[in-house]
């Protein structure tokens, strides 16, 4: 089983000529078990919902993942205006009360016990939970834990708390401009290396369109173009799916070249609708082919 732990979130995307696409379903979980579901259909989501969360989403949920840790609450689900820009930028703006949003990241006591053989977990959530939620997994089977960070916590002012947690999970994965914040770098191949002498098993640092660079204590440093798709649709979330298409490659194949095309086709798939869900029946030709086109397109930097 692989999972997430995090959020689910809905959005209502406004696009820059005012185009609007309303209750998409979202959050850096949901668009992570979907690239998970790309390579496993043993995919399940560790994730808390509001009383008022559409029935057609849940059930967009319940027909691709095991929902055994999906948790309803009482209060209203969390839920985000996704502003884009001419030039792409996409400005988050909470529609739900934030103070309210702690109440619905997932605690230990939360775990469903159906998940006590896990192979690989997206652990999105704050600097401060990771070590005693890696401490909980580490006894669950032998588990890939990836933790993706909560964008405001790469500030400059928490490098050291950052650092001291690297040693404990498999992979981190900033996006670029997240990088820069924690570290003061801008060049993603110094981002790495200030990862990787700080203790960090494998780091990827996610660049959009200009795809992606890794590196790991083995030596490897490998740069991974973004695979082509005929229309992007909305970027909201690639970077989410390309953990998880990433987590299901390294727990399958020691090649961390094999690991990356995975997770740069899981991104592509995310490129071309609204939402976080997209058909997988049917895609397994086109994954294979994105997939054997990005592996002609790697470079080895080392």
């Amino acid at each position: 089983m692989f999972i997430s732990i995090g959020y689910v979130i809905i959005d209502d995307i406004v696009l820059p000529d005012g185009t609007t696409h309303m209750g998409c379903l979202g959050g850096g979980s949901v668009h992570a078990i979907m690239g998970m579901r790309v390579w496993s259909n043993q995919v399940g989501l560790v994730a808390k919902i509001g009383n008022d969360f559409p029935s057609n989403l849940e059930n967009d949920l319940a027909r691709l993942f095991d929902l055994h840790g999906l948790i309803r609450l009482p209060n209203r689900t969390i839920r985000a205006w996704q502003l884009f820009e001419e030039d792409g930028t996409r400005n988050e703006t909470f529609r739900t009360d934030p103070v309210e949003s702690p109440l619905f990241y997932p605690l230990i006591n939360d775990f469903p016990a159906a998940y006590n053989k896990l192979q690989g977990i997206h652990l999105h959530c704050r600097w401060d939970d990771v070590s005693k939620w890696v401490e909980f997994l580490r006894g669950l089977g032998n588990p890939f834990i990836l933790w993706e960070p909560i964008q405001s916590d790469l500030l400059a002012e928490n490098r050291e708390n950052f650092m001291g947690i690297l040693p404990i999970v498999d992979c981190i994965s900033p996006n670029l401009s997240e990088a820069h914040a924690l570290l003061g770098m801008g060049n993603p191949l110094d981002q790495l290396d200030e990862f990787i002498s700080h203790g960090a098993r494998m780091a990827v640092i996610r660049a959009g369109a200009e795809g992606s660079v890794y590196a790991d204590s083995k030596g490897n440093c490998i740069r991974v173009p973004a695979v082509k798709v005929p229309k992007v649709v909305d970027q909201t979330g690639a970077g989410n799916a390309y953990c998880g298409g990433l987590i299901v490659g390294c727990k399958q194949s020691d090649d961390p070249c094999d690991a990356l095309c995975r997770a740069a086709v899981s991104a592509s798939f995310a490129l071309e609708q609204f939402g976080a869900v997209f058909p997988i029946a049917g895609n397994e030709k086109e994954a294979r082919r994105r997939f054997a086109d990005c592996y002609k397109e790697l470079q080895r930097l080392n």
